[in-house]
């Protein structure tokens, strides 16, 4: 089946835009039928990508959330019978990224990324850390490439896993999914929506794993909060999705998805603690919505 990548950029990071694009089309076999979508949240400088024939721009006429950005794209998705593809506007893709998602037709599948595995190189000229910025990286894609190569010689292959933390910075959601569960929803405002995505997901019977053959970079931060807002507006974002997460889905799973603190309690009281600890997070959010 052919796919609709997405990708927005902001104002704020719209530089980081252009390392994205100009990687995801070195790195990414796309077929005929595949379609990307760059999204203009805010009114960016976008001339720069006039030269890339996949490239079909969305100027919003005011910025929108973004799972209201993503609700367009699947609205495409659905209408052309493709899968979707979501991606974070600060990435860095590596060579054949993408062909384990396209592998994984039966559920959701995010990559890997130095959140989750930091590295370095072997000449420490390239550090892979959890927060990173353009000057961190200094275009050392070869040294990346090979960062990666290693990363992948670690484990075997098709291997997938489960955190509690999947932030969706890129994703692939597959057409029979997006009909059953269907679009994001936009009360959420920049937090949450994809652990709530998430757990609609597991209720119709869908995992959301990551992909250890597929590693990108991530800048961290750069397409949401990163130099865009203050402390006080943070805490007030902050604020503002938990409690629309805990209305809609409870005390239990918002201490364990959202606050992610003090709530080993409610697992030794529901008899959750292997679960847990056997990382089967699918299962457990099926648990405690019994």
């Amino acid at each position: 089946m052919s796919n609709i990548f997405s990708m927005v950029t902001v104002q704020r990071s719209n530089k980081y835009t252009n390392y994205a694009i100009e990687s995801f089309f070195k790195n990414t076999e796309l077929n005929e039928n595949d379609e990307f979508f760059l999204i203009d949240n805010d009114g960016c400088e976008l001339e720069q990508y006039s030269f890339y024939k996949r490239i079909q721009i969305i100027k919003n006429q005011f910025p929108l959330s973004i799972a209201r950005n993503i609700n367009q794209i699947i609205d495409k998705a659905l209408k052309y019978k493709k899968n979707l593809v979501f991606l974070n506007n600060d990435i860095i893709f590596t060579k054949n990224w993408f062909h384990p998602l396209q592998s994984n037709s039966k559920d959701i599948s995010i990559p890997v990324n130095n959140q989750i595995f930091p590295y370095k190189s072997d000449c420490e000229n390239l550090k892979l850390n959890v927060t990173m910025n353009l000057k961190d990286f200094n275009e050392n894609y070869l040294l990346l490439n090979n960062i990666v190569e290693k990363h992948k010689k670690k484990f075997k292959l098709n291997l997938k896993f489960q955190a509690l933390l999947m932030p969706f910075f890129c994703f692939k959601v597959p057409h029979h999914i997006l009909n059953e569960v269907g679009h994001f929803d936009t009360s959420f405002v920049h937090g949450a929506e994809d652990v709530d995505y998430r757990i609609r997901s597991v209720i119709k019977g869908y995992d959301v794993n990551f992909l250890l053959d597929s590693y990108l970079l991530h800048f961290h931060g750069k397409s949401s909060w990163d130099g865009g807002e203050t402390i006080s507006e943070v805490r007030a974002r902050d604020k503002k999705y938990t409690e629309v997460f805990l209305k809609k889905w409870g005390s239990e799973i918002t201490k364990i998805f959202i606050l992610r603190k003090n709530f080993f309690e409610i697992l030794e009281e529901k008899g959750l603690n292997e679960i847990y600890k056997k990382r089967k997070f699918s299962e457990l959010i099926k648990r405690l919505l019994k």
